[in-house]
C-alpha cells in the first residue's frame, strides 16, 4: 500500500479541527475508524488483483510456449526448408524443414530425410534461431523404434535446474535413412518372372517356389542395367535376414544371353555384385538381367532377396535392409523459455 504525504497532513488537519469541536469528537473518532477499515480493504484488493494477474500472465507465458513449440515442430516435420540448404553450410535466415523434397511445400507423408537431420544436427543452435524467439532453448531426439537401429540425438541442450517449465512434443514420423534406389526384391510370395532358364520343349526349368512338396524351387526376377548406372553406383545382393537359417538356399545372376547354372550360397554380409553384372554387360550399354533365389520348401525358414543401387563409394556397413525403406520414429522435440 502506498500513502502520498500531502493527503496524510490533510487528513490530520481535518482531525485536529474536529478535536477542537467538541460536538464533533465522537464523530471524528468514527470516521478515523471507517477510514482506516476501508485503507485495509483497499489494500487487500489490490494484493489479490496482483495476484491474479500474476497467475494469468504466468497462465499466458505456459500457453505461448506451447504454442511455439507445437509450431515449431510443424514446420520442422512438414516443411521440406528451403531448397539446397541441408547441401550448404548457411545458416543465417534459414528456417529449417526435414520433410523430404517433393512437388508439393506440405509433407502428408511425415517422410523425414536423415541427410537433413545430420545437417541440422551439426548447426542446431544456428538454425534454431531462426525458428524460435529470443530466450527460448530447445533439443532433438529422433527414437528409431527398431531397437537395432538406436537413437538419434540432434541436440542434447538441457534445461536449467531451476524448475523451468518444459514443454514436450512428441510426434510419430518416418525417417528415409539412405537415398538407395531397390532394383529388385524377391521373397517366397514373390511372383515367379518368365524366367529364360527352360528346357527344349519350351518349359521353365525354374519352377514357381511350392511348399506343397519338399522340392527346393526358384524365384526369378529381372531387372534392367545401364553403362552409367555402373560408373555411378554400387550394386549390392543382401538379405533379409542377414543370417540364413535356410541351408538350400542359393542364388545365381545372368542374362538371356549369358545363363549360367553356377549356383552360390548367400554370404553374411552385403555382396558387391558390380564385377559380375559388368562380365554379363559386356560392351551393351544396357542390358536386363535375371536374379534366381533357390528357396528350399520350408516356410518357416523363408527370407527377403534384395538387390540394391547405392551411390559409388558407399561403405558396406551402410548397406542394411532397414534402411531401404522409411522407418518409423519417435520425434521428440523439447522446449524451455
Amino acid at each position: 500500500m502506498v500513502f502520498h504525504s500531502h493527503k496524510v497532513l490533510k487528513f490530520l488537519k481535518n482531525i485536529k479541527r474536529l478535536k477542537n469541536n467538541s460536538a464533533g469528537q465522537v464523530f471524528s473518532i468514527d470516521l478515523l475508524f471507517a477510514l482506516i477499515i476501508i485503507t485495509i480493504i483497499m489494500g487487500m484488493s489490490a494484493n489479490a488483483l496482483e495476484i491474479a494477474g500474476n497467475k494469468i500472465s504466468d497462465y499466458s507465458a505456459g500457453m505461448s510456449l506451447d504454442r511455439i513449440a507445437t509450431d515449431a515442430a510443424d514446420i520442422l516435420i512438414n516443411t521440406p526448408g528451403p531448397q539446397g540448404w541441408d547441401k550448404s553450410n548457411t545458416t543465417a535466415l534459414i528456417k529449417p524443414g526435414l520433410a523430404l523434397d517433393s512437388n508439393s511445400s506440405v509433407n502428408s507423408t511425415k517422410i523425414l530425410s536423415y541427410n537433413k537431420i545430420n545437417q541440422l544436427k551439426i548447426h542446431y543452435n544456428e538454425l534454431m534461431i531462426n525458428l524460435l524467439p529470443p530466450n527460448v532453448n530447445s533439443s532433438l531426439t529422433i527414437d528409431t523404434i527398431s531397437s537395432s537401429m538406436g537413437t538419434i540425438v540432434v541436440s542434447n541442450n538441457t534445461p536449467p535446474s531451476n524448475g523451468a517449465e518444459v514443454v514436450v512434443v512428441n510426434r510419430t514420423v518416418l525417417v528415409s535413412f539412405r537415398d538407395y534406389t531397390v532394383l529388385v526384391r524377391i521373397d517366397e510370395s514373390s511372383a515367379q518372372d518368365s524366367c529364360p532358364h527352360s528346357n527344349q520343349d519350351g518349359s521353365s526349368i525354374h519352377e514357381g517356389l511350392n511348399y506343397h512338396n519338399d522340392t527346393p524351387k526358384w524365384v526369378c526376377k529381372n531387372f534392367k542395367i545401364t553403362k552409367k548406372d555402373l560408373n555411378t553406383t554400387d550394386f549390392y545382393l543382401i538379405t533379409d535376414p542377414v543370417y540364413l537359417n535356410d541351408n538350400q538356399a542359393r542364388w545365381m545372376i545372368d542374362g538371356p544371353d549369358n545363363l549360367t547354372d553356377i549356383q552360390e550360397q548367400f554370404p553374411a554380409h552385403p555382396l558387391m555384385i558390380n564385377n559380375k553384372i559388368s562380365a554379363l554387360m559386356g560392351e551393351d550399354d544396357e542390358t536386363v538381367l535375371w536374379m534366381h533365389i533357390l528357396y528350399s520348401s520350408d516356410s518357416s525358414k523363408s527370407f527377403t532377396t534384395y538387390v540394391v543401387g547405392v551411390p559409388k563409394g558407399t561403405p558396406s556397413d551402410d548397406i542394411r535392409a532397414e534402411y531401404l525403406y522409411p522407418q518409423p520414429c519417435f520425434f521428440i522435440f523439447r522446449l524451455w523459455g
